[in-house]
């Protein structure tokens, strides 16, 4: 591994503190990296957004940093959410987890999120959790209930809590958890020892079809008959795929308690490794314009809605000028300017590429895949270090992009200069390679292939838009249009706003507000109107 890459900084939940990285693995190039992932009983939403950006750019830059990443991202595909979702719409289990499944996929695809190295499902290691579940019991970590349920004994782990309230001392978190137990509410189990034990193994009634055997029969039965509780499916899944111990385990900071918790009390106590896993990662909450999203708000966004408004370089460039462990507000005036942000680039790269005649296939192969290879490059204005300063620097992708936009305006300069010179194409080649390692996706926003067309020809195509007047002039119609989204937005009227939006998007224009409180309506850059 590059010698200028051995200086990556993470904030570990576990400890509360910043912490130098370095992986398990004694040659030191091996990272086994973990992410929670969705649960697939709905369409993905901005939460999920969030999350798996922020993962999809620490996996890059692992491996832009020279690791060997062996990223794993499970799929929940057995939950009651699942079950209850399912009954609603009167259709089975499985099909609804799949459907949601594929449409996750598509999700992240459409956001440049690169698939992880495996991607294992909860139902194929029933078997697995089944046999850590026995291993537990057999320690004395985990009891069988009389209905034929398994339970993890809190008290068996001196240092349960231990993530939650970032310390190993014993007797702060025995302080802890005895205020913890004051204000738990029991679940309706009289088997249960502890409100705090958590629930490993969930026994159901032999005529529940979404079901597995089990070693523990409730009395009176034949067998035993139930479902893994969920904390033990991320538990057995990282058990069979990495073994007792790992890197890196991520997810959102709801996560932290008890998700996150409950797998380290029962990984640690099936295995005897501390610990299950040397850094905790948590990326922050989501808010929608300035409140916590909730279905009950009716703010809850799906991804799918989100990308009819927005393409995805605009909301990876709106998520990164947030640093991962901070909170993140959607809103719509923060994504207008990133939108912004994303045309001016656009405009940019594209007349860059006309004059250095690059091919769009050229410029993706010339970008330098680990940061071994920028050693035999040009490193204009110092941008490559500073871009690793910053992402060392606990991912703080807020810093890289500020680098990334410093370049930007010196690739601007030189292109003004000389739009061929070799000082032009060096300034391309570094703001290529920054913008591969942030996600952004290169095929879309480096297109070459888009040829300007002339105003004449774009105004003849605005008759596409409504079918009102057709011989009114296609300029008045888009001011006409343009005015009733600022009307719509003004009386917080989204649904009508976003149709208006999806008018200008489905042939092709941009819809961009501006600063001044002007808004501008563009193809391929070409200012149309302005309202």
């Amino acid at each position: 591994m590059a010698e200028q890459n051995k200086g990556l900084r993470l904030f570990n939940t576990l400890t509360g503190r910043l912490e130098s990285f370095t992986p398990l693995d004694a040659n030191g190039e091996r990272v086994n990296m973990y992410v929670c992932g969705p649960t697939v009983y709905d369409d993905a939403h901005l939460g999920h957004a969030r999350c798996y950006i922020t993962w999809d750019v620490l996996f890059r830059f692992l491996q832009f940093s020279g690791y060997k990443v062996r990223y794993v991202r499970n799929v929940t595909d057995v939950d009651d959410k699942i079950l209850n979702r399912a009954k609603e719409r009167g259709e089975l289990p499985a099909e609804l987890a799949e459907r949601n499944y594929q449409s996750f996929t598509e999700d992240m695809a459409a956001l440049n999120v690169l698939p992880p190295t495996e991607e294992p499902r909860a139902t194929r290691y029933i078997r697995h959790m089944l046999s850590g579940i026995e291993v537990l019991i057999a320690k004395g970590a985990a009891y069988i209930t009389p209905d034929g349920s398994a339970y993890f004994r809190v008290a068996a782990k001196a240092d349960y809590g231990k993530l939650k309230y970032a310390t190993q001392n014993v007797e702060v978190l025995k302080r802890h958890l005895d205020d913890l137990k004051a204000g738990a509410r029991v679940e309706v189990d009289e088997g249960k020892e502890s409100p705090l034990d958590f629930a490993l193994w969930k026994a159901v009634p032999l005529s529940d079809l979404n079901g597995w055997e089990s070693p523990w029969p409730a009395k009176g039965d034949s067998k035993g008959w139930g479902r893994p509780g969920w904390h033990m499916e991320c538990s057995a899944m990282n058990h069979a795929l990495f073994g007792e111990q790992i890197d890196i385990h991520a997810g959102g900071a709801d996560l932290i308690f008890p998700h996150h918790e409950n797998e380290i009390a029962q990984s640690e106590a099936w295995t005897g490794k501390q610990p299950f896993s040397k850094f905790w990662l948590h990326n922050g909450f989501v808010n929608v314009s300035g409140e916590k999203m909730s279905k009950s708000l009716g703010n809850f966004s799906t991804i799918k809605k989100l990308l009819t408004r927005y393409d995805a370089n605009t909301i990876r460039y709106f998520l990164l000028t947030n640093h991962y462990r901070m909170p993140v507000d959607f809103n719509e005036e923060a994504l207008q300017a990133a939108e912004n942000w994303t045309k001016r680039i656009y405009r940019l790269v594209k007349g860059v590429l006309g004059a250095l005649k690059i091919r769009q296939a050229d410029l993706i192969a010339s970008v330098a895949p680990n940061a071994r290879q920028l050693e035999g490059q040009e490193d204009p204005a110092g941008v490559f270090g500073l871009f690793q300063e910053a992402m060392l620097d606990d991912l703080n992708t807020p810093r890289a992009l500020g680098v990334l936009n410093a370049a930007l305006g010196n690739l601007q300069l030189s292109f003004n200069e000389c739009p061929d010179a070799v000082e032009t194409r060096a300034h391309f080649k570094a703001v290529a390679t920054i913008m591969t390692q942030l996600g952004f996706d290169l095929a879309v926003l480096f297109d070459s292939s888009a040829s300007s067309v002339p105003a004449e020809d774009v105004r003849a195509m605005y008759r596409q838009i409504t079918e009102k007047n057709p011989e009114q002039e296609p300029g008045v119609l888009l001011e006409e249009l343009v005015a009733l989204r600022k009307q719509a937005k003004a009386s917080k009227d989204w649904p009508q706003a976003d149709a208006i939006r999806k008018h200008f998007t489905d042939i092709g224009l941009q819809i961009l507000d501006n600063k001044d409180g002007t808004t501008t309506v563009e193809k391929d850059g070409l200012e149309i109107v302005r309202v």
